[in-house]
């Protein structure tokens, strides 16, 4: 079985990366060790300008910040995917339609990994795609 698994440094916020991210959203300052063959899971001795935590710290930071720009979307993407509740036990919780909190995830997982969200608001990025609904 090969084990997903990415280095802060490649992260480009790709649906497979935020997925996996969320996994371990709530580790401050660790990023999950890459499984090798060999056993070996130390670090490496090179000297770096800053803190070995500093680039999962940021790259943590900026997946929940695309998160929070979709608000209660990206409250419930957290609660599916981190929380690992499911949709039918979502849409119980929020009182929604079961295809509506399939749908609202979606679309906050897709303006999270999009190109155009620093451009436009999560609101405006669905209405340029004609997918915005009154909430």
């Amino acid at each position: 079985m090969i084990e997903v698994w990415f280095s802060p440094g490649a992260i480009k916020y790709t649906k497979q990366q935020i997925l996996w991210m969320l996994t371990f959203i709530d580790l401050i300052g660790e990023w999950l060790p890459e499984h090798k063959e060999t056993g070996y899971i130390g670090r490496s001795k090179h000297i770096k300008p800053f803190g070995y935590f500093v680039p999962s710290v940021e790259t943590m930071a900026e997946l929940k910040v695309r998160l929070d720009a979709t608000g209660d979307d990206g409250k419930l993407v957290i609660e599916r995917y981190h929380l690992e509740i499911d949709e039918l036990d979502l849409a119980d919780k929020h009182r929604l339609d079961y295809w509506d909190v399939i749908s609202r995830i979606d679309k906050a997982i897709k303006y999270c990994s999009g190109e155009n969200r620093k451009r436009l608001s999560y609101k405006a990025w669905q209405i340029s795609r004609g997918i915005y609904q009154r909430q």
